[in-house]
């Protein structure tokens, strides 16, 4: 009997994955085994040990099943996020012509690499699983519960993957025939995270959980979730908290919820198998001869800003060539929802003050995914600045202009929005604090400009593209807190008001002496490019 071509691909696949181990292929899954219950049963105890009793105390309560339901649909979207997120960054029709040139089906392909990389995402979701049962061991659970709470969250965890790498497939062919399908995958690989780092943020700042308990609200979070497969291996979770050892008890409930969970994971491996003829094909790809449009009014008053003429409109163009990419527009949009969702969930502004603090650590990411972008379209452009005459220091200044018309105005809008949740505000207080704010933001954005021309990072793949955010980031976070605490320690009679007050303007002032000497080594820099 011939072997199935889908065992074949998993047979190579699970061999790539562990070409590392090649003496140890066939005992690494024993090994692995073993160590997952060494941990979960002598390691992961000691180290959880002090949050074992809220938990245990949370997942007695009232709100447990909802509780257990967040969780493991957090994770079950997480594990659809990973191929999802991963793929749609590299939106290149290699891997497809590949898998089309294979002799075999697109379905075995697919089927054959997830069962190949199986046992590697086995071992995370044990992980994860030995974690959580090490919290409830204090509970009494016996050998078959905890076996069987490990069992859903391995099965909730593949399945998630099993959907995300078919929803990728899908996505893909349909996103690969144009520029534009490309830019949007790019677009949606990087925001499709926000709603998971949403809910995660509601439960790390202590108000999910009363949400939960409320009759109305919670109740019909409750029974959403319920629809999911993620909450059936929950309410049997639950089920064996509140009966440790004693799995008769629960026995109908939980055979009838793991039952079904294995029976989802079997039906979307098969839907997914067949759906992958269809998901992987190459459609003829059209040509079509651009357009050119006069500009609008927009685009007129961003020449006008430059200062109309030939530096007007390079300004005009660079800003043309940023906002047109939904994934420049996504990373903004990421930005903004992770202030929000910070500012909503997990900071509790009781004066203007304590809501200073969010902008001026924001704005440095933000002006790192705007002005950072400089570098990012390639080498050969900047060669053509280089070339021209004056071409650098018109660049320069284009760009440093263009980036601040994004992150300044963006930066005020969310300032003055906050500023308006604090009750007591005045008029005053929030011209004052939205005027330090954008004088902040636009050091941050001169100043991450001279980074990336320091180091450019000619793709977003370059280690220097996340190398040049994290300083960025360390020099604000640094100058704001040494600020505060060289004025403290100077003058320890002063209001706390008037600390944040002057030490703000302390640390905007040493922000722009940072950002004049990056952009002038900055320009050396890309004066002297090879």
């Amino acid at each position: 009997m011939p072997t199935p071509k889908w065992l074949t691909v998993a047979r190579n696949e699970y061999r790539l994955q562990t070409s590392g181990i090649r003496g140890m292929r066939r005992q690494f899954p024993l090994i692995a085994a073993c160590l997952l219950v060494a941990y979960s049963v002598f390691v992961a105890p000691r180290l959880l040990g002090v949050f074992v009793d809220d938990f245990i105390s949370m997942l007695l309560s009232q709100v447990a099943v909802g509780l257990m339901q967040v969780i493991l649909f957090m994770v079950f979207f997480v594990f659809i996020l990973i191929p999802l997120s991963r793929s749609l960054q590299d939106m290149s029709v290699a891997p497809m012509e590949t898998i089309l040139a294979a002799p075999v089906r697109p379905g075995d392909v697919l089927m054959g690499e997830f069962i190949g990389k199986m046992p590697l995402y086995a071992i995370v979701a044990g992980f994860i699983a030995g974690t959580f049962t090490a919290v409830l061991q204090p509970i009494g659970l016996d050998a078959v519960q905890i076996i069987l709470t490990i069992l859903v969250f391995v099965f909730t965890f593949l399945s998630g993957y099993w959907i995300g790498i078919v929803v990728t497939a899908l996505l893909r062919t349909r996103l690969s025939n144009s520029s534009r399908g490309k830019d949007l995958g790019k677009a949606l690989g990087f925001v499709v995270a926000l709603p998971i780092v949403g809910i995660m943020y509601a439960v790390i700042g202590g108000d999910f959980l009363p949400f939960l308990a409320d009759p109305g609200k919670g109740g019909a979070i409750r029974a959403v979730l319920g629809l999911l497969p993620s909450s059936w291996g929950a309410e049997a979770i639950v089920g064996f908290a509140h009966n440790p050892g004693d799995i008769g008890v629960v026995a109908f409930d939980t055979f009838t919820r793991l039952g079904g969970l294995l029976a989802f994971f079997a039906t979307t491996l098969w839907i997914g198998w067949n759906a992958a003829d269809r998901a992987y094909s190459l459609e003829p790809t059209t040509f079509t001869s651009a357009v050119v449009k006069p500009d609008g009014a927009f685009y007129g008053a961003v020449r006008l800003l430059g200062g109309g003429g030939s530096f007007g409109a390079l300004t005009a163009s660079l800003f043309k060539d940023y906002s047109r990419r939904f994934e420049n527009l996504s990373k903004l949009f990421y930005v903004v929802g992770l202030y929000a969702m910070l500012t909503i969930f997990l900071v509790k502004p009781r004066e203007v003050e304590d809501l200073l603090w969010m902008p001026l650590m924001i704005s440095p990411l933000f002006a790192a995914f705007v002005a950072g972008e400089a570098t990012l379209r390639g080498k050969e452009v900047l060669f053509i600045y280089r070339k021209t005459p004056s071409g650098v220091s018109r660049f320069l200044r284009a760009k440093l202009l263009q980036s601040w018309m994004v992150v300044v105005p963006c930066m005020a809008l969310i300032t003055l929005v906050s500023m308006s949740m604090i009750p007591g505000a005045t008029a005053a207080d929030m011209l004052i604090y939205t005027g330090q704010i954008v004088l902040s933001a636009a050091g941050s954005v001169a100043f991450v400009l001279g980074i990336f021309l320091m180091n450019p990072a000619f793709t977003e793949k370059s280690a220097n593209f996340m190398l040049n955010i994290q300083p960025a980031v360390f020099v604000s976070i640094a100058l704001a807190i040494g600020t505060r605490t060289a004025l403290r320690w100077a003058f320890p009679t002063w209001s706390r008001g008037a600390i944040d007050f002057y030490s703000t303007i302390l640390q905007i002032a040493l922000m722009w002496v940072l950002a004049a000497a990056t952009l002038y080594l900055g320009k050396r820099k890309l004066s002297g490019l090879e």
